[in-house]
């Protein structure tokens, strides 16, 4: 198998203290970035889940507040009729 160099532009302080850790390991940071790339080509995608918090979309966190808003208004209604969690058992699941 042949080898080449990568190189890459990384913030000092990140790669000192991913440095720290990767040596913890018991490893050398040309090991950890061919892990890295080793379990992107396994995986056929990078290998952790790259994703927003849904409450940090403006949109989702507004439709989040008004359905929490809405929930808490119907609190009180004596039309609404709340089942305990053995009622839920037996109801929804048949337990």
């Amino acid at each position: 198998m042949s080898r080449t160099h990568v190189n890459f532009k990384a913030d000092a302080r990140a790669k000192d203290q991913f440095e720290a850790i990767v040596n913890q390991l018991g490893m050398t940071a040309s090991t950890a970035y061919n892990l890295f790339i080793n379990a992107t080509i396994q995986r056929q995608g990078i290998p952790f889940d790259l994703a927003l918090d849904p409450l940090t979309i403006p949109e989702v966190k507004t439709k989040v507040v008004a359905e929490l808003k809405r929930r808490l208004d119907l609190e009180g209604d004596p039309n609404i009729r709340y089942l305990t969690l053995e009622e839920s058992k037996r109801e929804v699941l048949g337990l």
